[in-house]
């Protein structure tokens, strides 16, 4: 008998156990190995949109002169009158609806609102009022007046120009302003409502905080619980685990401060106001100058019309002591005849008349000289002051072109 073995295709039942073990194993691996790699992959991308959200919130301030108030829901627009508001308000910061899953808080501590709109105190001249400058004064009692030439009178017209538009710009409110808040807030920080980041044992003040929920997307930790009064996130370095994967950006005050630019502006600011303020000193100084050297004209006027009246007095005095001694000689000779005593009172009395015309003269001539000078002295004064008001004019219009651009670039 013969027998035919007829070969069978496939995989047995113990073939097929094997193969299936093997996949399952591969499987496990390529599983953990993706699990493994997914966190690092979405990290960056978590931090790119912290990165974008804080440029956001800071660009705001320049825009604003102010940080941006929380959203009270993932509608992203700002609700500033809302106390229990903690989203980010993405809508009024021009960024897309996936950052409305991010909490945003800001400080709002009492008279250090960094979310409010600030109060104009910063000015090019700082609260100083530079309206008090008086004119340059005339005397129109002489003739001819004694005025400011045009030149000062225009460069004077020119201060005064520039003091309207700094006084025009205290009611005006701009990053610098805000900047001032900021640092208020940074020099004093224990105040209620101050907002901070850490826990009930350890916190430290900040201006602002964004919080990314993590990977699991939901708030863990001090992010996730506390009433808007007294809301406390985590301080951005706290160690991630399996309960905590929040990934936290705080900033301070002096954080900001510097990243904003304050420090450079508002020392900026504040050196060309002090360079508006000494040259308003030697305005000031200068008209004073300018109204001594107009007191010297005065005086060497009043010294020529006194000049002038000696002259003629003089003059008179000569036209008796001859008249007198003409006379004396006649009236001696038709009486008792002509002495020597007579005659030389006569020429003594005519000698003393001439000398005191002389003198007169000389007195006259040396008055209208003393006059030129003054004269001179004041015409060079005239120059200096208008040097002075367009030194003036240009360092308080600096300091009103520094306070117009603000914070911006």
């Amino acid at each position: 008998m013969r027998y035919s073995l007829k070969k069978k295709s496939g995989f047995s039942l113990v073939e097929l156990a094997v193969v299936m073990a093997i996949i399952g194993i591969v499987g496990l691996f390529v599983w953990r190995w993706v699990a493994s790699t997914r966190e690092p992959m979405q990290r960056p991308a978590m931090l790119r949109q912290l990165g974008e959200a804080q440029a956001a919130v800071e660009g705001f301030v320049l825009a604003h002169h102010r940080l941006p108030c929380p959203s009270a829901n993932t509608g992203g627009s700002e609700a500033c009158g809302d106390a229990t508001a903690v989203r980010l308000p993405w809508r009024s910061l021009g960024l897309s609806s996936n950052f409305g899953q991010f909490h945003y808080g800001v400080n709002r501590g009492a008279g250090l609102d960094l979310a409010a709109a600030p109060a104009a105190a910063v000015s090019p001249d700082l609260n100083i009022d530079f309206t008090g400058m008086p004119v340059i004064p005339t005397y129109p009692t002489f003739s001819p007046p004694i005025a400011a030439s045009a030149t000062v009178t225009a460069a004077a017209a020119r201060a005064q120009a520039a003091i309207t538009a700094a006084s025009a710009r205290r009611a005006v409110v701009n990053g610098l302003d805000w900047c001032r808040v900021l640092r208020s807030f940074a020099a004093n920080s224990a105040v209620a409502g101050t907002l901070t980041a850490g826990n009930v044992s350890d916190s430290m003040p900040v201006a602002y905080v964004l919080v990314h929920p993590g990977e699991n997307n939901q708030f863990d930790g001090n992010n996730a619980v506390g009433a808007s009064a007294t809301w406390r996130f985590d301080f951005p370095g706290r160690p991630q685990d399996a309960n905590y994967d929040d990934l936290t950006l705080a900033v301070g005050p002096a954080d900001l401060d510097a990243r904003i630019g304050c420090v450079g502006r508002l020392s900026e600011m504040q050196a060309t106001a002090q360079g508006a303020y000494a040259a308003y000193d030697s305005a000031r100084v200068m008209q004073e100058y300018w109204s001594l050297r107009v007191f010297d004209i005065t005086a060497a006027e009043s010294a020529v019309q006194s000049a002038e009246s000696g002259v003629a007095t003089a003059a008179l005095a000569l036209a008796v002591a001859t008249a007198s001694g003409v006379i004396s000689i006649a009236s001696a000779a038709n009486s008792e005849g002509v002495t020597a005593f007579v005659v030389g009172i006569a020429a003594a009395n005519l000698v003393v008349a001439i000398a005191q015309t002389v003198y007169a003269a000389k007195a006259l001539d040396e008055a209208k000289a003393a006059l030129q000078v003054a004269k001179e002295k004041q015409a060079a004064t005239d120059a200096y002051a208008a040097q002075i008001y367009d030194t003036f004019t240009q360092t308080l219009a600096n300091a009103t072109k520094l306070d117009v651009k603000g914070l911006n670039p």
